[in-house]
């Protein structure tokens, strides 16, 4: 039995002991904890809370494989948002001890916040990378994004969530202003003729990301509409695949996931390579960039001091 096969069965026990326990966010030492904690045993994770987005307490590389490939079990988990300022501030006010958040989160410097480390690669890589419908995917529309993969880096993300996020500066404005430094905001005729709509995921980043898509796409001559903040990929991914949007900025390794459950890729190169035969046959990804925003637990620094934390694994290890 492979790793993904075996998070995925353990992924189904997390579920259904979690729709027996109590659905409403507490008092951690309320209910049965989520991700069957009870009965766990004595352990550092078994006496924390861990905040995340919703679909992170069934993904394959979420509570169940923190479970299987660590033997980590919290004590309760805490339905949040992706990364955004629900679990940022559940993590900050202390009604979390751990969170799943964004590497790229600017939050994570400006707090001294900790970063476990990922030893047994339970998180996959991460490229940022449009996924489009293949119909649109046109030679010139190809070009257009490919030079914007090209020159999209982590520290560039790292850099527009702080203006996003930190300094609360526009998206659109944030995104015009890279486009401009990297030399992209040229106008042109490579995607004229085409008209596409773009959507996001309801986070800062992947708002910015569509942005600099849209844009692009306009300078060079397409007709472009945004649905931004749609929601988590359960509610765009339908989207994608009948047509009501064409085009979003994805992350290659989850977006393995969500389509192959079984998928052991965990390279850079590997997942991307990956990524074609997984993907329904109306959806296809361009060149994946340099830039990667994984997910990762992040702890605070109080938090990692008082436990001894360095590594996720130290999570099973008894206080």
């Amino acid at each position: 039995m492979n790793r993904r096969m075996a998070m995925a069965l353990t992924g189904a026990t997390v579920l259904l002991t979690s729709l027996a326990a109590c659905g409403e966010s507490g008092s951690s030492s309320t209910g049965t904890p989520a991700g069957g904690a009870e009965g766990a045993g004595d352990t550092i994770a078994s006496d924390l809370v861990l905040g995340g987005p919703p679909e992170f307490q069934t993904r394959p590389d979420g509570v169940p494989g923190l479970e299987e490939v660590y033997g980590v079990t919290f004590g309760e988990f805490r339905s949040l948002d992706a990364g955004g300022p629900l679990t940022v501030n559940a993590l900050a006010n202390g009604q979390i001890d751990a969170a799943d958040i964004f590497t790229t989160d600017p939050n994570i410097a400006a707090n001294d916040w900790v970063v476990l480390e990922d030893p047994e690669d339970l998180f996959a890589a991460q490229n940022v990378l449009p996924l489009i419908n293949t119909e649109q995917a046109t030679d010139g529309v190809a070009a257009v994004l490919n030079a914007v993969s090209a020159e999209l880096t982590t520290e560039d993300l790292i850099a527009l969530n702080e203006q996003v996020i930190i300094e609360r500066q526009d998206p659109a404005a944030v995104a015009g202003q890279w486009l401009a430094e990297a030399g992209l905001d040229a106008t042109g005729t490579q995607a004229a003729g085409v008209s596409l709509t773009i959507g996001s995921a309801n986070f800062p980043e992947n708002v910015t990301l569509a942005n600099i898509y849209a844009q692009a796409l306009t300078a060079q001559g397409a007709t472009v509409d945004t649905q931004l903040n749609i929601g988590s990929r359960e509610t765009y991914m339908p989207a994608l695949q009948d047509g009501s949007i064409d085009l979003i900025p994805e992350y290659s390794g989850v977006l393995l996931e969500y389509f192959d459950e079984e998928a052991t890729a965990v390279s850079s190169e590997e997942v991307y390579a990956a990524l074609p035969e997984a993907l329904p046959e109306n959806l296809t990804v361009l060149e994946q960039s340099e830039a990667q925003d994984k997910d990762a637990i992040v702890v605070t620094r109080e938090t990692a001091e008082e436990y001894g934390l360095t590594s996720i694994a130290d999570l099973a290890e008894q206080p």
